[in-house]
């Protein structure tokens, strides 16, 4: 330093100075403090150290303090506000820690050191008593050491004398936890979600900086090639990755300023995990935790919350997984927490919005051509639930679906009609007018729909799904076996009816005129179709064909051309078909599994997000490699090891995913209330076994007998024989349990 450039105070053993502001309200100030007149004349050269400065006078004093950087900057509105009381300069904070580094007698410098006793350097400024004691520092000691690997690893033998606990000081609940006024933070009361211990004082340590405030971006490598800084747009869309716990303790185990070793103490709840660091030797200790804190919940559980549930994964499974590597997760009431207030809302939020948006767009479109169809959990008349789909079939997109519970209608055979009812209430109310309607031929629909004046057409797949079951049956007789070798020919000529341009009576009579060719007849009085399309052939085996007068012909007669098959091949749809909305049933299957059971809410939401990802990859083109389009060799069970080209589509997006997670972390979260609400008001059925007489658990207990005991002491053999434990196996009401609540 030159003998020039001193504090105007005579401050001695000082390494950081601060020149006479330029800016004149912060330069009168200056002034006032140091001359008690702001319009006191003098050089440009006018110095002060930082000793009279208090820490919030600075922008990087807590990276400072912990011997991660050497230099400190001011604030823009720093002014300076210390003095002793003899009027001389005194040191408001620590400026340097002691280092217990050897060093030479040439790098020594003395140096004036203030150290409090436990402060942690995240705290806010607080009185404290201070002392000040000379050391020698080596002139490398406070600077931040950058090494460069070199691929070469090496293990160090040491003494862990840490100090670790599992518990945690923070009450990381499900429920965002708002700052005060004063942007201090009063201390909750301690509610893990782990259920821990806590056994630690650590009220002085302050939570409005998740991230590491030790960590100095200033002081950081400027090799580009060594480092790279990535900042992220928003902490949920952060990397993450998988870090062991040893190598973490790697980094807390050694004091950065005195080199020695550390006391630890651990904080985890889930993903979450945070160390306390503290030196016994030179009282330097500092806070970092693994990930930000939103309100009072890790952001890192309720992510990992979301991500589970907006991909249609399932929260035991994951966990599973998770616990089979010793992966850290937080439990499964904190997923249903998470669930019921943040992901449910939003995403029954996301869906209306986007209903709301398809709708407006069908408005100015007029008149639509709708389909829909019904998908049941589970096969039969058991279905728990059944959800009715409705799509607008030229864009292939889903307009709606209704979730209905058996027991709301009477049974799972009459909520075909009632999703059907509220859909079609839905889109009337919504001012969209339907053209017509493509579903299946399902005899309550039909009646519904003849009662509201809707023009209905017949998918073409259930029409030849529903005969081809019958014919199969038929070919199985013993005088019927000739139908085995028609049934591809039969299925095809349903396709060609469906397909040609004809309607009503002129598509009856082309399908009438496949009895004529199973015969062998290939002109009749139809003016309209004299002669089958193909070319004549005469067959010289007579067995080929049906003969007149034989069972065979007659029951395939029958059944082809009985009154209420020719009606529905007067309404098979040649425009559209339900195809898509088959499609979007196997979609279903990856969101909601028919093998789990979940809550009425839980159910929709699903049913929602199956929504949400097929409309946007409803329209995926083909792909392809080097211009050639690619396809893949199905062997499919109905095709009975016949081999079949399948189109190969792009890879499908997870844009909705995305934007459910920013509305989550952006707006669900921060306030909750109107979303919950908003799903609040959907009308939840009651449960199945509600109609039932509760029995309590002590009497159904009591009165369980395993077929075990009954077999060891006969049907009077005491209920409460150890026969009826196994405790080597699962419970299946536990499990069941669980799948309920998912």
């Amino acid at each position: 330093m030159s003998s020039w450039r001193k504090c105007v105070f005579g401050c001695k053993y000082v390494s950081r100075l601060f020149n006479l502001p330029t800016e004149e309200t912060r330069r009168r100030k200056w002034l006032e403090f140091i001359f008690g007149n702001a319009h006191q004349k003098t050089s440009k050269n006018l110095f002060v150290c930082q000793r009279h400065f208090t820490r919030e006078c600075f922008q990087n004093y807590g990276y400072f303090e912990s011997g991660l950087t050497t230099k400190l900057n001011l604030t823009a509105d720093a002014v300076p506000s210390i003095k002793d009381d003899d009027g001389a300069p005194t040191a408001g904070t620590s400026q340097e820690r002691p280092s217990h580094t050897a060093s030479s007698d040439a790098e020594a410098a003395s140096a004036s050191v203030s150290t409090p006793p436990s402060q942690s350097v995240t705290s806010g400024m607080l009185p404290m008593s201070t002392r000040t004691v000379s050391t020698q520092l080596s002139t490398g000691t406070l600077k931040l050491q950058h090494v460069r690997s070199k691929g070469v690893q090496t293990k160090i033998l040491t003494i862990d004398s840490s100090t670790q606990t599992d518990s945690s000081w923070l009450d990381l609940s499900s429920t965002p936890v708002k700052a005060g006024a004063s942007g201090v933070r009063k201390r909750q009361r301690l509610e893990m979600e782990e259920g821990e211990e806590e056994d630690v004082d650590i009220s002085d340590i302050s939570l409005s900086q998740p991230h590491d405030s030790t960590y100095d971006p200033g002081a950081s490598a400027t090799d580009v090639s060594e480092v790279t800084v990535v900042e992220p747009t928003s902490e949920f869309e952060d990397s993450k990755y998988i870090v062991f716990e040893s190598s973490l303790k790697q980094l807390f185990q050694t004091c950065p300023i005195c080199k020695r070793y550390c006391n630890l103490q651990k904080r985890s709840s889930g993903t979450f995990v945070s160390y306390i660091q503290s030196c016994p030797h030179c009282l330097y200790n500092r806070k970092w935790d693994s990930q930000p804190i939103m309100g009072s919940t890790p952001v890192g559980n309720l992510q990992l919350s979301a991500a589970v549930y907006f991909s249609g994964g399932s929260y035991i499974k994951m966990e599973k997984i998770c616990k089979a590597m010793n992966l850290q997760v937080h439990q499964y009431n904190a997923f249903r927490r998470h669930s019921r207030s943040f992901l449910e809302p939003a995403i029954y939020h996301k869906w209306k919005k986007d209903q709301e948006t398809f709708f407006e767009e069908l408005k100015r479109k007029g008149k639509v051509a709708v389909g829909g169809d019904m998908r049941a959990d589970s096969p039969g008349h058991s279905a728990k639930y059944g959800s009715y789909t409705i799509m607008e079939l030229e864009s292939e997109k889903i307009l709606d679906i209704q979730l209905v519970q058996s027991n709301e209608v009477g049974g799972s055979f009459y909520m075909e009609k009632e999703g059907l009812k509220r859909g079609l209430d839905l889109l009337e109310a919504n001012s969209i007018e339907v053209d017509y309607i493509v579903t299946d031929r399902h005899t309550q629909v039909k009646t519904f729909l003849r009662g509201k004046n809707i023009t209905q057409y017949y998918d073409v797949w259930h029409l030849e799904k529903g005969l081809s079951k019958k014919l199969e049956k038929l070919s199985k007789e013993k005088e019927c076996q000739l139908i085995k070798k028609w049934l591809p020919a039969l299925k095809n000529h349903i396709y060609w009816v469906a397909s040609s341009s004809k309607t009503g009576p002129e598509k009856v009579a082309k399908w009438t005129s496949l009895i004529n060719h199973i015969q062998n007849v290939h002109t009749h009085d139809d003016p309209e179709f004299p002669k089958c399309a193909h070319p004549d052939r005469v067959s010289k085996d007579p067995s080929k064909w049906f003969q007149p007068g034989t069972v065979a012909l007659y029951k395939v007669e029958k059944l082809l051309v009985n009154k209420r098959v020719l009606g529905d091949v007067k309404k098979l749809s040649s425009d559209y078909q339900t195809s898509s909305l088959e499609a979007f049933h196997s979609v279903i299957i990856r969101f909601a599994p028919k093998s789990v059971v979940y809550p009425f809410v839980g159910m929709m939401c699903r049913l929602y997000l199956a929504g949400m990802h097929f409309n946007e990859n409803v329209k995926r083109q083909q792909a392809t490699s080097k211009g050639q389009a690619l396809f893949k060799v199905a062997y499919p069970k109905y095709k009975k090891g016949k081999p079949m080209a399948k189109p190969v589509k792009t890879k499908p997006t997870y844009e909705y995913v995305s934007e459910l997670m920013r509305l989550v972390f952006t707006e669900v979260f921060p306030e909750p209330g109107r979303f919950v609400e908003q799903l609040s008001a959907v009308p939840v059925p009651e449960d199945l076994s509600a109609q039932f007489e509760k029995v309590p658990k002590e009497v159904v207990v009591s009165a369980h007998v395993s077929r075990f005991s009954r077999a060891a002491g006969g049907p009077d053999h005491d209920a409460g024989s150890q026969h009826t434990a196994r405790p080597d196996q699962e419970t299946p009401g536990v499990s069941g349990v669980q799948h309920m609540q998912e």
